[in-house]
This record gives structure tokens, C-alpha cells and sequence, in this order.
């Protein structure tokens, strides 16, 4: 079977003002049998440092018609993060970062932070064992065992519940929750498989299968449609349907793909990659119909867009309601019409390179978060 070479991500510590407080860290699922659960044990590390508040406001759902109005409400001083997850209740905004301790130690943490005013409600941390992804529940993380043969699911507001753990007979890839909290996918290292477990009791449900291509990396994850898991190598990306196994056309590009996301649903994938215009090679976001495969429109990212000229967009998020698509290019956010391809606005204020985009459920605030450690609320006043 082809070999998966799992790339590597930039993680980090994130950094806030709370209350002095011992952190935890999650120690290995053991191997003997897969019912064994894993407890965690409590270290204490440093205290973050403060979060940069600013005034609250009441605010209204961004939409296409109030778009001017878009500012910056509250932000805050962060480090590396890897992934911004919020609740389905809009409260609680989830940051998973990666750090080093004194002695080199890898270590990955969980933040739960207030999101009203971004302040701390939870701090969770765990040393070699890698924290792959948080639930949009609020509290749980999936934590993959550093011999890659064992996981489990924490909840990391609680220093008492125990961790739910299952062993394995492969190597982890990596780990994703669906939105809707059915279930947990997990991704084998040696094996073109996804695996998805029941979200409560990490029962096997089913395998998915049947992805190829010439690429020697890909990914396979849940991506805000609870209906499809989404498979992604180099330039390819196919969507498979998680209760008949039924696998779309697939969507080719003519370059690497650098980020990709699905409408909440999943009637559109956006996508975005170089592409052939007029003879040249460009910067693009596509919009492919699901149902199809086909390509609905493309959006060039123009050079006057970005003040560092164009270049492919490392993040894009859908709004709930799908009527806005939020595309990360270079140092700003540009915020488009998917219906009809027009670029609305384009939001400034990071200094460095965005990374991360994500929209709240109630669509009042879009988080996003970069290369300049800072972490910004964009809302709409009321």
C-alpha cells in the first residue's frame, strides 16, 4: 500500500492572562488492551501572559449588506496556533497550539477561551503526546498517543472525568471530528483508509476506502459538512460520502492546493491553487459544485488585493448561512460573494501572514489569527 508521508504543521503555545492554576497533562492510553482508559496527571507550567481587551459591543450577523462596517472588537496576543474551533453554542472559541518545554519536550495545548471578551476559561496541556483536534462541543480534544497506535478524547474543561481511549493495529494519521458529533474520523499512516468511530462511545463504525492518486501525501478530514469526508493530495481533492461510501468526481488543479473548505451544506467546495488565465499562471479560489464536479466560477486573486501582491490564500471559511466566503491572502482577509464572484471588502490590520479563518455559528464574529501572534474578533457594532 502507498506509504502517507504526514506533513508537518506550525503549532504553538497560546498565551493569556488567567488565574494561577495547575495545567494538566495527558499521559499514554496504555497498550495492553484497547478498554484501558488513559487518566491524565496534573503539572503545573507558567502562567500566560495578558490578553489585550478591548471594549464589548453589541453586535449584528455580518452580512453582505453591512460588510463596511466589519472592525476589529477584541483581540488578543497568541503564539502559533494551529486551529481556531468554535462552540456550537457561539460561548466558548477553542485554540490548539504547540510549544517546546526547557527541555525540548513537545508541548501541545488546548485553550477554551470566553468569547465575549477572549478571556480564559480552560487551559489543558499534554507533553509527547500530539492534541490533533478539538470537537465543537467546546471541551473535547482528540490526543493521538506518541507511538501512534492508540488515542482518546479528553475533555478538557474537567480534571476529573476520564479520557475515553481506544488502541489501534495501525499507525494514526491524524484525527477529525464531524460537526454534527457523530463521529470521530481517523486517518491510517499506511493506507489509503479512513476510519470513523462513534463520537461517544469510539465504537468502529465503518472504513472508507477508494481515494487514489500518484501523490505520496494526502489528508482525509471532516470539514463543516457532517455529509462528506474530504480527501486532498497535491493538487487533487475528492469528496466521499460517509454513509454509502459513494465518492465524487474528483477536482483537479492545475498547481498545489494550499487551502480548501465546503459550504456548511456542502453543495460547494471552495478551493484555492494557480490557475491558467489569459496564457498566465495566477493565484485563484475556486467554486466547484459537489453535486457535479463541476467548476461553478473562479475568483483571481488580483495583485491590488494584497499590498504583497498575489499569492494563493492559506485559509478560507464559509459563513453559515454560505452567502460570504472569508479568504485569507497574505496580510489581510478578503471577504467575497460566492453567488456572484464580487470581492466586497478587503479587512486589514494583521501585520504578518493569516493563517487561520473561522466564522461563529451565529455568524456575529469571524476569528482570525497569524504569522503576527495576534488573535482578532471581527464583528459588526450594533
Amino acid at each position: 500500500m502507498m506509504r502517507k508521508i504526514t506533513g508537518s504543521i506550525i503549532w504553538g503555545m497560546l498565551l493569556f492572562s488567567l488565574t494561577a492554576c495547575g495545567l494538566q497533562t495527558v499521559t499514554p492510553p496504555p497498550a495492553e488492551t484497547p478498554t484501558t482508559e488513559v487518566l491524565p496527571s496534573q503539572t503545573p507550567l507558567p502562567l500566560p501572559s495578558p490578553t489585550i481587551e478591548l471594549t464589548q459591543v453589541s453586535t449584528t450577523p455580518i452580512k453582505s449588506t453591512d460588510y463596511e462596517n466589519l472592525t476589529v472588537t477584541q483581540r488578543a496576543a497568541v503564539s502559533n496556533i494551529q486551529q481556531i474551533v468554535w462552540s456550537q453554542d457561539d460561548l466558548t472559541l477553542t485554540i490548539l497550539t504547540q510549544n517546546a518545554d526547557a527541555s525540548g519536550n513537545q508541548v501541545f495545548g488546548v485553550t477554551n477561551l470566553n468569547a465575549r471578551d477572549l478571556s480564559t476559561l480552560s487551559v489543558y496541556t499534554s507533553t509527547g503526546n500530539r492534541i490533533a483536534a478539538a470537537a465543537p462541543d467546546g471541551k473535547t480534544a482528540a490526543v493521538i498517543d506518541k507511538s501512534l497506535m492508540a488515542f482518546s478524547l479528553v475533555d478538557t474543561r474537567s480534571s476529573t472525568a476520564a479520557p475515553l481511549s481506544k488502541v489501534v493495529d495501525y499507525s494514526i494519521g491524524d484525527i477529525s471530528f464531524s460537526p454534527d458529533l457523530r463521529y470521530v474520523a481517523v486517518t491510517k499512516q499506511d493506507s489509503w483508509e479512513v476510519i470513523l468511530y462513534d463520537f461517544n462511545t469510539l465504537d468502529e463504525i465503518r472504513t472508507l476506502s477508494g481515494f487514489e492518486t500518484a501523490a505520496p501525501v494526502f489528508d482525509a478530514r471532516f470539514d463543516h459538512s457532517p455529509q462528506w469526508i474530504v480527501w486532498h493530495a497535491r493538487g487533487t481533492i475528492q469528496l466521499q460520502e460517509i454513509e454509502t461510501g459513494r465518492l465524487t468526481n474528483q477536482f483537479s488543479h492545475e498547481d498545489f492546493v494550499s487551502s480548501y473548505t465546503l459550504s456548511p451544506d456542502g453543495m460547494i467546495l471552495a478551493s484555492s491553487a494557480g490557475k491558467t488565465i489569459d496564457g498566465n499562471m495566477m493565484p485563484v479560489i475556486t467554486l466547484w459544485d459537489t453535486s457535479t464536479g463541476s467548476e461553478i466560477q473562479s475568483l483571481p486573486i488580483a495583485p491590488g488585493y494584497s499590498p504583497e501582491g498575489p499569492g494563493p490564500a492559506s485559509a478560507l471559511a464559509f459563513s453559515p448561512d454560505g452567502k460570504l466566503l472569508a479568504a485569507a491572502v497574505g496580510k489581510e482577509i478578503q471577504l467575497w460573494d460566492p453567488a456572484n464572484g464580487v470581492l466586497l471588502t478587503s479587512l486589514t490590520g494583521h501585520s504578518d501572514t493569516i493563517l487561520h479563518l473561522a466564522f461563529s455559528f451565529d455568524q456575529h464574529s469571524l476569528a482570525s489569527a497569524g504569522l503576527d501572534n495576534q488573535l482578532y474578533l471581527w464583528q459588526v457594532p450594533q
